[in-house]
Parts: structure tokens; sequence; C-alpha cells
């Protein structure tokens, strides 16, 4: 019975939470004040100059297969 009280006070309070969250996020749109991000964790990757994706220096390139052979 409890659980279903909490779980029923979670929902309407995150209802609640997400309603005026989008209602602020709808005014800002139509006002013309939202605007991107200044950076992303992909931009900074590229501005120094690290592979996207691999091994970094320092990283073991050996696959977990091979370790135990």
């Amino acid at each position: 019975m409890f659980l279903a009280f909490e779980r029923a006070v979670l929902g309407v309070g995150m209802s609640v939470v997400a309603f005026f969250i989008e209602r602020r996020l709808i005014k800002a749109i139509k006002k013309g004040g939202v605007s991107a991000a200044p950076r992303t964790a992909a931009e900074r990757e590229e501005a120094l100059d690290l592979p996207a994706s691999g091994p970094r220096e320092g990283q073991l390139t050996t696959s977990p297969h091979e370790v135990g052979d």
C-alpha cells in the first residue's frame, strides 16, 4: 500500500515539474531565447587533435580475451 502511494505522489510531483519545464522551454523557443551550447565534447576532441575513438597513449590495446591465454 505504501509503495503505491509513494509512486503516485512521485508521479504527480514529476508531472508538475515536467509541465513547468516544458512551459518555460516553449516560451523560450517562441521568444527566440534558445541557443546552442557553446561547445560540445566532440568539438573539444577536435580542437585538441585527439582521435574520436580508439586507444589513447597509455591505454592497453589487448582485448580481454587475449589476456587470459
